[in-house]
């Protein structure tokens, strides 16, 4: 005979509100990781295409160390408060998953110091989130829908700031590297179907236009016998 599982009528909105919790903050905690890899390995990718000019600064907060980056590296930053908002996620998935029962100081001030900025800031994206609120340790689905939709637009802002950073002698030599990796004897027609396939590669990864003369020197000394 099976252990019976002695649960209350009374109980049984505290379980559901804990499941909920649970639930949603498993999802932005997820969420949350994969933004976290995809800007790690931006900064790899920067690291390979403007490799004369990137600086890596060093720094416990991930989204500090990429603004930082970007600065020393003399790359145009995104707006402050994406920055901001990336540090509130992620120290809402941490205190999650670290099962945190209080706010901690260091939330507690960016939420009083940033927090009606940022609401100003995302008042066209959110419906429901608070930024003001310290209520942050459960998850309701309206909020947690919200802090996906505005991870979502995060990542296109970085997406589409870090291109505009990249160097296109450096798109064409990255591009080059990778599509020409074993030397072979080149002559015009070979050097001009190089340059079309990068220049259509550049155009479909990167949304680059790269000239034919940034990209002919370099196809002419990359996988050249």
């Amino acid at each position: 005979m099976s252990t019976r599982i002695n649960v209350k009528i009374s109980d049984l909105p505290t379980f559901q509100n804990l499941n909920q919790t649970f639930t949603f903050g498993a999802y932005l905690s997820t969420s949350y990781e994969v933004v976290s890899y995809y800007i790690k390995d931006s900064l790899e990718l920067l690291n390979l295409i403007n490799p004369a000019t990137f600086q890596l600064t060093d720094n416990r907060q991930l989204e500090e160390m990429y603004r930082l980056t970007l600065i020393s590296s003399n790359c145009t930053v995104v707006p402050i408060e994406i920055i901001q908002t990336l540090k509130y996620i992620r120290l809402r998935r941490n205190h999650f998953t670290h099962l945190g029962h209080e706010v901690s100081e260091h939330f507690k001030n960016l939420i009083t110091q940033s927090g009606n900025n940022l609401n100003t800031f995302w008042s066209a994206a959110i419906t429901k989130l608070d930024f003001t609120s310290l209520d942050v340790l459960t998850f309701k689905e309206e909020e947690t829908i919200d802090l996906l939709k505005i991870l979502r637009i995060i990542v296109q802002t970085l997406d589409e700031n870090l291109a505009s950073n990249f160097s296109h002698d450096g798109i064409a030599t990255f591009l080059s590297n990778q599509e020409f990796p074993k030397p072979q004897r080149i002559n015009i027609d070979v050097v001009q179907k190089r340059i079309n396939k990068i220049q259509a590669i550049g155009k479909i990864k990167f949304g680059i236009n790269l000239s034919e003369n940034t990209i002919e020197p370099v196809v002419k000394t990359i996988g050249v016998k």
